[in-house]
């Protein structure tokens, strides 16, 4: 397969996560917010996420020469914190199918501690690659901006309820135009060289 079409099919995963993520929190909202997550959104929420993982691997290649070792790092922790929670959604399928409970999950303190940290990976993962993107300039600047603030605003979404669907628009737009960008890359679709800097 052609370099070009993997760079649109990870435009695509991404633009694709970025939207099945907006129906996930859509329906959150929709639904009153319920403290615990759905059969059907945990199904949204992994396949979400398993597109985000092969997505995130075209935006890390498209601007490797120019992202640096902030755009590795920054992959490095989205990929491992994504690959946990895809993992989780798993767990959490089987709690809802009745195959294991939330007991014999506390008994595993491997998985505890991972649930406690991940979270804070993935929030570092998105502002070293946010920064990777700003200062890149491959993809728009501001979209890695939006990365950025997307991780700070999800810190308030627990204690600060209001800042749940700011946290939902920021997440779809941020992913969307990414996956928008380089699922139309100018670059990608003439086969031009990013020079390094």
């Amino acid at each position: 397969m052609k370099t070009t079409s993997l760079f649109q099919l990870g435009g695509a995963a991404v633009f694709l996560s970025a939207i099945l993520f907006g129906i996930g929190n859509l329906m959150y909202f929709l639904s009153g917010q319920p403290d615990g997550p759905t059969t059907l959104g945990l199904w949204i929420a992994f396949c979400g996420d398993t597109l985000q993982v092969f997505g995130l691997g075209a935006l890390f290649a498209r601007q490797v020469h120019r992202g640096g070792v902030l755009g590795l790092v920054g992959y490095v922790l989205l990929v491992v914190a994504t690959m946990f929670f895809i993992g989780s959604y798993a767990v959490d399928l089987g709690v809802a199918a009745g195959a294991i409970t939330n007991e014999q999950i506390a008994q595993v303190p491997a998985y505890t501690f991972s649930i406690a940290i991940m979270p804070w990976i993935w929030f570092a993962g998105l502002i070293v690659f946010g920064i990777s993107i700003y200062r890149a300039q491959v993809f728009p600047p501001y979209a890695g901006v939006l990365l950025v603030l997307l991780a700070l605003v999800q810190q308030l979404t627990g204690p600060l309820a209001f800042t749940r669907p700011i946290f939902a628009v920021l997440s779809f737009v941020a992913w969307a135009w990414l996956g928008w960008a380089l699922l139309r890359d100018k670059n990608v679709l003439s086969r031009e060289p990013i020079p390094a800097t």
